[in-house]
């Protein structure tokens, strides 16, 4: 079976083994893997996804060049992965049994299980979508062996969190140990003549993204540039390579705080790659082509807006990722660590870029794409479960596009209507709102659903408009059905 060349299932249930080993060849050459568990139901919807995505190019012929496609790293200038996942059973959690690794100090039961707890519970908690990918824990756990200062940031982050889920502030156990990782990390710091270690930075990527997310942006700000200044001593993000977990943490610290804040991201303002990370070239859509209906493409030309070809590629990436998630969801899958975060990094990265350069138009189709798929990738990559996450600079911005997004010619193509549409649910899903939020945002989807026809269709009428667009399924639809249950209530009471 011929498979997309950037994506590619290995089933651990395969009967016959010539056909397995044949598979597993192809999945070697592929670098953005899919490793399948036991298989699970799928539902309708799902199985067209795949099938329509496996017979991708079925007809060409087997030497054709564009199918022996390589993923590089945007982020290290296009160095080579090496694919080295391989079929495998991965189990749905790791133990809590923490004992047998020897810890920088002695714990008392009730720290050991916020270890255990952060490791196997809240991580996966903090950032859902990471439930598809199964990246390494050993050296987050060596660097508890050996720093005192992470295992005290770790209890920190644990307690804090759930401190915050339960009351929106910390406690005093939380400030101690607060204290405590801070105290070790200046020690640490004042003591070594060295270039700082990767568990330090480590210490101070952790310290950073709970900042954020305790809405402490002051705090924040100072770690993220504390953090720019020791990968500086270290000879920039490119020297941490070898190590991409931490690479991406530093990366997603920059990124949420810049998001938060609308400030310039410290890391990639300039000076990278536009051109497609994820996406074939040759799928790049044509205006003559029916499926551009769906696509960016079609909804900049139906507003009579030149479309930019960054923005596309940025789409068409964010595109392959949302269909590889959702059938690696379906299908009890893992994707590959590197090209998973690789692709919302430079997505990101690329599109903060666009957000600084069209920032005085801010009600332009282009404006409400860029900040459609800035949205969206927060949802999928720095939002935090059960956790209220204020992207306050992104809330502003799209407050303020959702309160004129229905004063539009009433003529316009239903594509334009239908992204309109996606664009208010997204937004009603990744900003946590006021009671004033709330009415703006039925306010929005009410006079979108009349035009498109759909003001008394069902939630999966709906869901099937959304999906044409982004739509990460089995992570958006609980959301997105609370939010149009909602917006049906309030035109019963009109």
């Amino acid at each position: 079976m011929d498979l997309h060349p950037t994506l590619s299932a290995t089933s651990s249930t395969r009967s016959k083994t010539r056909k397995s080993a044949s598979k597993s060849s192809k999945t070697q050459d592929n670098p953005f893997i899919i490793i399948t568990t036991p298989s699970t139901k799928i539902d309708a919807v799902a199985r067209k996804q795949i099938r329509s995505h496996v017979m991708l190019g079925k007809n060409r012929k087997r030497d054709d060049p564009k199918r022996n496609v390589t993923l590089g790293s945007w982020i290290n200038d296009s160095q080579i992965f090496s694919p080295t996942a391989t079929p495998i059973s991965i189990p749905n959690r790791v133990g809590t049994d923490f004992s047998h690794i020897p810890l920088a100090e002695i714990l008392d039961p009730y720290r050991a299980k916020l270890v255990s707890t952060w490791f196997t519970t809240l991580k996966t908690s903090m950032y859902p979508v990471e439930t598809i990918v199964q990246p390494p824990m050993d050296q987050w756990l060596d660097y508890l062996a050996h720093d005192r200062a992470y295992l005290a940031c770790v209890l920190f982050a644990a307690q804090a969190f759930l401190d915050w889920a339960r009351d929106r502030k910390i406690g005093k156990l939380s400030l101690q140990h607060l204290n405590s990782a801070m105290h070790n990390l200046r020690q640490t710091l004042a003591e070594s003549s060295q270039t700082p270690t990767d568990s330090t930075l480590a210490v101070v990527v952790t310290l950073s993204m709970m900042s954020d997310v305790m809405q402490d942006y002051d705090a924040a700000k100072k770690h993220v540039e504390g953090l720019y200044q020791l990968i500086q001593m270290r000879g920039g993000i490119r020297t941490l390579q070898y190590n991409p977990q931490l690479q991406v943490k530093v990366l997603r610290a920059d990124l949420g705080h810049a998001i938060s804040t609308g400030s310039k991201p410290l890391f990639f303002s300039e000076g990278f790659s536009w051109d497609p990370y994820l996406a074939n070239h040759n799928k790049t859509p044509k205006s003559t082509s029916p499926a551009a209906k769906r696509t960016i493409l079609s909804i900049l030309s139906a507003s009579n807006e030149v479309p930019d070809q960054r923005l596309i590629n940025i789409y068409l990436d964010l595109q392959e990722f949302t269909l590889a998630t959702n059938i690696a969801y379906q299908t009890a899958s893992k994707i590959a660590f590197e090209p998973f975060l690789e692709t919302l990094v430079s997505a990101q990265y690329r599109l903060l870029a666009l957000l600084n350069e069209h920032s005085e138009s801010e009600t332009t189709m282009t404006m409400m794409l860029i900040l459609g798929m800035l949205t969206f990738t927060t949802t999928t990559f720095l939002q935090v479960r059960n956790l209220p996450m204020r992207y306050m600079d992104l809330t502003r911005r799209l407050r303020k596009l959702l309160s004129t997004i229905s004063q539009r010619d009433q003529k316009e193509d239903d594509a334009v209507t239908k992204y309109k549409l996606w664009l208010v649910f997204i937004a009603a899903i990744s900003i946590v709102t006021d009671p004033e939020d709330e009415s703006l945002f039925i306010s929005a989807a009410t006079p979108l659903l009349v035009k498109l026809g759909m003001v008394d269709a069902s939630w999966n009428n709906v869901r099937g408009a959304l999906r044409e667009f982004l739509w990460v399924d089995w992570l958006q639809s609980a959301f997105g059905r609370s939010f149009h249950a909602r917006v049906m209530g309030y035109g019963k009471l009109l």
